[in-house]
């Protein structure tokens, strides 16, 4: 199998060019006098989506790629304007603008949920570092005799650091937590406040886990998509994000690169090799979307109406457009 670049991961981009693929073949029976026209306006502006997911996809800067993603929804909304241009014209038919106008608003919700993320991260403040040879800050953190904290690591107010783990110096961990037997926590890592790590969990640089997130016993984080003994790819390291309220269960395996929405609930054993929702519920090897879940960890169902309310807490939750939102 050929190496896969970051940006080939990503769903959305795959769906774009499944789009321009199925937009170079509508618009091949355009009349002739379009190549200069229409046909070429529309295979342009469909090309320019997973063109600029890519290349947004290379950069560093947080600001840069929502820049390019925000021109990748752009050109989407001008294919959109064309395809109803092309129906007009008597082009094709109503049937085939439907078809690729769904295609258009999967595409639309893909995009929106990555800006979505990626404005998210760029309004979190930056982590300052304490130099690697400073100690613990202070605070009421326990750490158990046999675990190792290297001076430079932050840790928040009561956490609890448990038998053999390995924090490393430039880990940053919030306040309330709880680390079980034989955590290790690398540079890089970041966890938010009420995180709850169970035994013999490994989080690797690029992981960052927002507040109230539940790690299962011997669940499993990647950072590298095609590790090689022989090969040094330190600088490929990927990023994965879990969206406050994340649970993993026991043994499950989070590929690298993909982010997990606020909320879903991720299946004991389950291996997830693509973006998670918030609110989803995955289980299964590939994990796959089996239903929703509430924030109080209660099986949403919805009704004809697209409305549910949590058993536990009596929540209600709205699904629009495979899209969940907690409305009470």
């Amino acid at each position: 199998m050929r190496y896969k670049f970051s940006f080939e991961k990503l769903r959305v981009w795959e769906d774009a060019m499944r789009l321009v693929q199925e937009l170079y073949k509508q618009t091949g029976s355009f009349p002739k006098e379009e190549r200069y026209g229409l046909t070429d306006q529309l295979r342009r502006a469909a090309v320019s989506i997973p063109s600029n997911l890519a290349e947004g996809n290379a950069r560093n800067s947080l600001k840069e790629q929502v820049r390019f993603t925000e021109i990748a929804f752009g050109s989407l909304m001008e294919v959109q304007c064309q395809i109803q241009i092309a129906e007009r014209l008597k082009y094709w038919s109503e049937e085939t603008t439907n078809q690729l106008t769904e295609a258009v608003a999967a595409i639309a919700r893909q995009l929106n949920a990555l800006r979505d993320s990626q404005s998210d991260r760029l309004a979190e403040p930056e982590v300052e570092y304490l130099s690697p040879h400073s100690p613990i800050p202070p605070s009421s953190c326990f750490v158990h005799e046999t675990a190792m904290v290297d001076d430079g690591a932050q840790i928040g107010e009561n956490t609890k650091i448990w038998h053999f783990c390995h924090i490393m110096p430039k880990a940053v961990i919030g306040a309330d937590c709880s680390l079980g037997q034989n955590v290790f926590v690398a540079n890089g890592v970041t966890l938010g406040n009420n995180v709850k790590i169970q035994n013999n969990v490994s989080i690797y640089e690029g992981v960052v886990c927002k507040d109230d997130v539940f790690l299962g016993p011997s669940m499993v984080f990647t950072n590298v998509y095609n590790p090689r003994s022989a090969v040094n790819r330190k600088g490929e390291y990927m990023k994965t994000i879990v969206g406050k309220g994340v649970t993993i269960g026991a043994n499950a395996t989070i590929v690298c690169g993909y982010n997990i929405g606020a909320y879903a609930f991720i299946g004991a054993g389950a291996v997830v090799t693509k973006e998670v929702p918030p609110y989803a519920l995955m289980v299964g090897n590939p994990a796959r979307q089996i239903g929703w879940m509430s924030e109080y960890g209660e099986r949403l169902r919805f009704d004809e109406t697209g409305e549910a309310v949590c058993s536990g807490s009596g929540e209600r939750y709205q699904l629009t457009n495979q899209q969940v939102v907690k409305i009470a």
